[in-house]
């Protein structure tokens, strides 16, 4: 009996014991997950989407113009112009563009040739083409009018603070084959572009031709916008009225 007892409180002292280690391993369970929390690569920046960058795009042209006429209004010279830029595009950019050619004489052309950023065309096919924390690239379509015969342009935008700013636009010509839209992308641009405020009630693909009461030869999608018809070609982008009038 007394050895049995005596067994019986080794067992309780070991059990002890071995409950007061457990009580050890969580403080260094939390030291070393301290340690490897220290180890683990910051989170990675949130991917920007097709419409967050198209509607900064479109934010930057909308906010340029505002800035431009103010500034012209209120006389400033150029640098006083530049400064104020700052939050929308870069030095180089402005640079780029020559936008200080497009100050001194005055409004002009500059919105035909400066930004292209259609939402129309914007919200028919846009492409990320890279993106990282700092930088950017996107590809649009800008269609064909009066005064060129459509191309992409590639818009890149970097991180500055807690802004993304305009860096750098080139174009790049299209493909023999065109743009190649489809019905479905041209619907959208339809009913997008602020040239069209009727409905389209139906679409159809006509094929190759020339237009009636038109020398305009080629391909093209026809609209049926509430009564009034419009032509759009998959090649390029090229749009006419129901007048045959390009737009």
């Amino acid at each position: 009996m007394r050895q049995f007892v005596s067994l019986v409180g080794i067992v309780a002292f070991l059990l002890i014991g071995c409950s007061k280690e457990s009580d050890v391993p969580p403080a260094q369970s939390a030291t070393a997950a301290i340690q490897q929390d220290q180890t683990m690569p910051a989170p990675v920046e949130e991917k920007k989407s097709v419409e967050f960058v198209a509607s900064r795009l479109l934010e930057i042209s909308r906010l340029y113009f505002a800035m431009l006429g103010k500034a012209q209004d209120e006389d400033l010279t150029f640098e006083e112009f530049r400064n104020k830029l700052h939050n929308i595009m870069t030095d180089s950019f402005i640079d780029q563009e020559n936008l200080q050619q497009f100050y001194t004489a005055g409004n002009g052309l500059t919105e035909l040739f400066l930004f292209h950023y259609d939402k129309g065309a914007f919200d028919a096919r846009t492409a990320i083409l890279e993106q990282n924390a700092e930088r950017i690239k996107v590809k649009t379509m800008w269609f064909a009018n009066e005064l060129n015969s459509g191309y992409y342009e590639i818009s890149t935008l970097v991180k500055s603070g807690d802004r993304w700013i305009l860096d750098a636009k080139e174009s790049e010509p299209i493909p023999e084959r065109g743009f190649e839209l489809t019905p479905e992308e041209a619907t959208v641009y339809m009913k997008s572009s602020p040239y069209f405020d009727k409905p389209v009630a139906s679409i159809k693909f006509v094929g190759t031709k020339t237009l009636e009461s038109s020398s305009v030869y080629g391909q093209f999608y026809e609209f049926n916008c509430d009564g009034t018809t419009y032509y759009i070609s998959p090649v390029d982008g090229y749009i006419l009225g129901a007048n045959m009038e390009r737009f």
